[in-house]
């Protein structure tokens, strides 16, 4: 006796298409699944490929104005505003001044350097940190992909401003060991260079007369200092009152050109 296929299957008509739609639906979710892993492993091994190739990178070395080679922090930052945050990189040379800055998108850079203290120079000629006062160096452009190598800068030397405060009759508050706070409101001495933007005058010392501050400027370059006091009344070494918006222009060509400052300051009258 011959059985009908359906027959074979003890379970009702209806169990067995819901079974057959159950399978269905696995392998296609099985397909699909299968599918999409390979889809993602085809999008991003080419991607992965197409940074590297089109990554760039920037390499040269710090020299001094006569040609030694300088231990320095090497800062790079971009030109102008790209749409997305993008910090500056720091990379630090060996006593051989070489620097690389590498995976690099393209766009324009701007390098700046930062001498290491320990790199010798006349007393009264210092290194210029050209991250606070503006980089020589003209902006690299760089294409995707660009191997820029060979970049040679010059970091410059400067002059010391010297500024003395005299306070004779103690007005400021003393000074802590690891002297004021550098905007301490009691006493403001600001630079501002042609970009008018502020720098401030490091500590020195302190004694039972006064107060020594210094920065290291760059030469033939046009600057003001401004000196404010929140307690004190300032008077330059002329003996004339000054006000908080009162510039005394700077320009020396050479250091031999910048003679010390001096400032006093008395109690603030009503």
């Amino acid at each position: 006796m011959r059985l009908n296929p359906s027959d074979r299957d003890p379970r009702p008509r209806s169990a067995r298409s819901a079974h057959g739609r159950e399978t269905e639906q696995c392998l296609a979710g099985a397909f699909l699944l299968r599918w999409s892993v390979a889809v993602a492993i085809l999008l991003t091994a080419p991607a992965s490929v197409l940074l590297a190739q089109s990554a760039a990178s920037l390499s040269g070395h710090i020299l001094s104005e006569d040609g030694r080679t300088l231990r320095a922090a090497v800062t790079l930052s971009f030109a102008g505003p790209r749409g997305f945050p993008s910090p500056p990189r720091r990379v630090f040379t060996g006593t051989n001044g070489a620097f690389t800055f590498s995976r690099l998108p393209a766009g324009k850079y701007v390098l700046c350097a930062q001498v290491s203290a320990a790199e010798p120079t006349p007393a009264n000629s210092p290194w210029v940190d050209t991250c606070v006062w503006g980089s020589p160096q003209a902006p690299i452009t760089l294409a995707a992909g660009q191997q820029f190598a060979g970049v040679v800068f010059t970091a410059p030397k400067g002059a010391w401003l010297q500024v003395r405060v005299v306070d004779p009759e103690h007005v400021l508050p003393q000074v802590a060991a690891k002297g004021p706070a550098l905007l301490e409101p009691q006493l403001q001495l600001v630079l501002q260079g042609p970009d008018k933007l502020p720098r401030h005058a490091r500590f020195v010392s302190a004694d039972g007369a006064g107060r020594n501050y210094q920065v290291a400027i760059p030469l033939k370059t046009a600057l003001n200092l401004q000196v404010a006091s929140s307690v004190a009344d300032v008077f330059d070494q002329n003996g004339k009152a000054i006000k908080a918006t009162d510039q005394a222009p700077f320009q020396p060509n050479t250091p031999a050109e910048l003679a010390p400052v001096t400032f006093t300051v008395h109690k603030k009258t009503p």
